[in-house]
């Protein structure tokens, strides 16, 4: 049961989080739109953001909730923060691409969200083991 209750809380934490990156996403654009109009530079950094904003928040997310996976099922961690990783990030993949084909920088972003899901477990396996020390 413990172990439903992991996946379960770390899938929920990202996927609530994400939608509410995504709407933030939504709210920053509509007002970068209205400043490119004015400042034509503007238009020609719009895909940097992506990757240095985007795709960094989105694996602290990933991290976080591998965390708080760890956090709850405190054992057999790596196999808990895989599992939440390739629910959401799958998931996500799998609702985006439903008109498209996976590009390179897809790939890249599915291998780091699993390493940071699994790297959030980790950390809390780590810190876990200094403080019971």
């Amino acid at each position: 049961m413990k172990s439903i209750k992991a996946i379960a809380a770390g899938s929920l934490f990202i996927i609530v989080v994400i939608l509410f990156l995504q709407l933030a996403f939504i709210f920053i654009a509509v007002a970068y739109n209205a400043l490119a109009k004015d400042y034509a530079f503007l238009n020609d950094i719009t895909g940097y953001f992506r990757y240095l904003i985007g795709i960094p928040g989105f694996m602290a997310v990933m991290f976080a909730g591998g965390y708080i996976t760890a956090s709850i099922a405190r054992k057999k961690v790596w196999l808990h923060c895989m599992l939440v990783s390739l629910l959401t990030t799958g998931g996500m993949m799998w609702s985006a691409l439903a008109n498209t084909n996976l590009t390179t920088t897809g790939i890249v972003v599915f291998i780091l969200a699993l390493v940071a899901t699994i790297a959030g477990g980790w950390y809390w396996q780590q810190d876990n083991r200094i403080n019971q020390a």
